[in-house]
């Protein structure tokens, strides 16, 4: 009878290991099932405001075309990068093609240093003033959209999560927005001009 009650003994506890292994494992799923999908929502907002770029610059280019004809290289390299942004197949060419449009943007912007008459148009002052308020809101959505995949990436690399990340198929994902390395190098500033 001793035997009996041993036996039962075991089965049970084993049973109570068995049903917490369970229950961190669906725990820990049904969290890493949450932050992915806060990833997927999260570009897909990056997505939205880097849309709306997209968008205004047809309207910025072509109101820059009749004031500066001979800068077509600046505004060849904007639609290329559009282009390019408008075409790629995953979000990590997404991310790179966006990094491209950023340094694109740049001799752009500075058109209007070169061109005084087209600081004055109405129709590029209002645009350039969307442009950069779009530029801060993709700043702003990018920034939230790494911190939520550094969330992920941290809580699938965590003991036990990491066990149960690798059982489940969620993976370290490196998919993060980063600077362009060409901001790396400071740039020269001559006062004797």
């Amino acid at each position: 009878m001793k035997a009996l009650w041993v036996v039962l003994g075991v089965v049970g506890l084993m049973l109570v290991v068995l049903l917490l292994i369970g229950g961190s494992y669906i725990g820990a799923k049904n969290t890493m099932v949450q932050k992915n999908e806060a990833v997927t929502q999260a570009y897909a907002q990056v997505d939205v405001v880097q849309q709306r770029r997209l968008d205004l610059i047809p309207n910025l280019v072509a109101s820059v075309k009749g004031y500066v004809a001979e800068e077509s290289t600046v505004l060849t390299n904007i639609a290329n990068a559009r282009a390019a942004i408008t075409s790629a197949p995953d979000r990590a060419s997404s991310i790179q093609a966006n990094a491209k449009m950023d340094v694109a943007l740049g001799p752009f912007f500075r058109l209007q240093e070169q061109y005084p008459n087209l600081k004055g148009n109405e129709q590029f002052i209002r645009l350039t003033d969307e442009l950069a308020g779009t530029e801060n809101r993709i700043a702003v959505e990018r920034q939230r959209y790494n911190r939520t995949l550094e969330d992920y990436n941290v809580y699938i690399r965590k003991f036990p999560n990491s066990i149960w990340a690798n059982f489940a198929g969620f993976h370290y994902r490196d998919e993060y927005f980063k600077g362009n390395p060409e901001n790396s190098t400071a740039p020269k500033v001559d006062f004797s001009k």
